[in-house]
């Protein structure tokens, strides 16, 4: 079958989806994966075919410019509490969704239209007719698109469900929410493209016809979806191994990744300096991916080394600990190396808060409070990691539960009936 896949234009994000990607590719299926031209070359450097949606004059690009122009004053934001019926656990999962989630929507669907990438992606989807489309949640145009050419529809999430457990307590309070003067962020990107075009917004353009969920059981929000679960293999880039890595050191090696949002971002970049004063005054070796930006003014110890960049992928099988800002991909990556990790939540990792709790519910690893415990603690909490079985312990049981979720080739059969009873 013809699958075509929407991705919004974060490699990030696309670099959770390619080892599914990969899986029914394998299978025999012709996969094209749709997203701004900015997502083309990360996409081919993954053995895929790559579409690019409009050019950069045509489409809006992920720029600091546009996240500004959609990001909500705080004060809005909270407007939503009540209307929502949300409570204090519910906060953090209402910060990504009224953040991230709703401005990488409206950068791309701008509420009231036109959107160019919708107007690009249904011409491709009418040229091509896929059977089936896979969309990412901040491509709503997608399911558009499916029902006018056809083809069944599934999204598929590159972490937590934020919108899918969003967009239910829109649906079970809307009445609410328009008493008090509001509006639902994927309402607002939707209706605008579905009334151009003549398609009836009902809860299979909003939610798609199943979802596509890497997320570990214990992790899930709770949402009503019909989910296909899988295993997240974790896909870092690619690249030469460098000769240095091998044989594993006598002493502990640490591996220090902030990833490459927070990167683009330069977010948490204050605390690089507490990180690397921390890790000098120790007996380990140190291989940190942080680039000549994120270094500026600061001295690197002696046992540090300095990579703009390397796969994890091939770092972490040699390493006893590592120190991250809590985004999804670097968690799996760890996990499926059994190796303990520190989370640094402040450094900008917009997940940081799930996948820490993750982490200390398992024994697997710790949060790392660089900014209210001095160097002398920091280096105490971060040997204790090293040193104690009980880490190591905690992840081997994360990576058996890991484990025990379906692999991407797994679904493929189940992806197969669904998209034969949904066309």
């Amino acid at each position: 079958m013809r699958v075509l896949v929407t991705q919004w234009p974060n490699p990030s994000h696309l670099y959770a989806s390619i080892p599914m990607l990969w899986a029914l590719q394998g299978a025999g299926h012709e996969v094209v994966v749709a997203s701004h031209p900015d997502l083309a070359a990360a996409t081919t450097r993954a053995g895929l075919t790559a579409v690019s949606l409009g050019t950069p004059d045509t489409v809006p690009g992920l720029t600091l410019e546009n996240y500004g122009k959609y990001d909500l004053p705080q004060e809005h934001r909270d407007k939503f509490r009540e209307p929502l019926g949300l409570t204090p656990e519910d906060y953090d999962v209402w910060e990504i969704c009224s953040t991230y989630h709703q401005i990488g929507l409206h950068i791309l669907h701008p509420p009231g239209g036109p959107s160019a990438l919708a107007d690009h992606l249904v011409d491709f989807a009418l040229r091509w007719r896929p059977d089936l489309v896979i969309w990412e949640p901040e491509m709503a145009a997608s399911p558009i698109a499916a029902r006018l050419c056809g083809a069944a529809h599934a999204r598929m999430v590159w972490g937590l469900d934020y919108s899918g457990w969003m967009e239910e307590r829109f649906a079970a309070r809307r009445a609410e929410v328009a008493a008090a003067g509001l509006t639902d962020p994927l309402l607002d990107a939707v209706e605008p493209i579905a009334a151009q075009y003549g398609v009836e917004v009902d809860d299979e353009l909003l939610y798609g016809q199943w979802t596509i969920d890497p997320t570990p059981p214990a992790m899930r929000l709770p949402t009503r979806q019909r989910v296909v679960p899988h295993r997240r293999v974790p896909y870092t880039g690619i690249g030469t191994i460098p000769d240095w890595i091998y044989p594993k050191p006598q002493r502990p090696r640490v591996a220090v990744s902030l990833g490459a949002s927070v990167r683009e971002h330069a977010a948490g970049n204050d605390l690089i300096g507490t990180l690397l004063e921390m890790l000098g005054g120790l007996d380990v070796e140190v291989v940190a991916t942080l680039n000549a930006a994120q270094l500026e003014g600061y001295t690197v110890p002696g046992n540090v080394r300095t990579v703009d960049f390397l796969p994890l992928n091939q770092l972490l099988p040699t390493c006893s600990a590592l120190i991250h800002h809590g985004g999804g991909g670097t968690f799996t990556s760890a996990v499926a190396h059994q190796v303990p990790q520190l989370v640094v939540p402040n450094t900008g990792g917009v997940e940081a808060p799930f996948y820490a709790r993750r982490i200390t519910d398992s024994g697997a690893g710790i949060i790392l409070d660089a900014d209210n415990l001095d160097v002398d603690e920091l280096r105490k909490q971060l040997m204790r990691v090293i040193e104690g079985p009980s880490f190591a312990e905690g992840a081997r049981r994360l990576h058996a539960d890991w484990l025990a979720m379906p692999s991407p080739n797994d679904v493929v059969p189940s992806i197969e009936k669904l998209t034969a009873q949904h066309r």
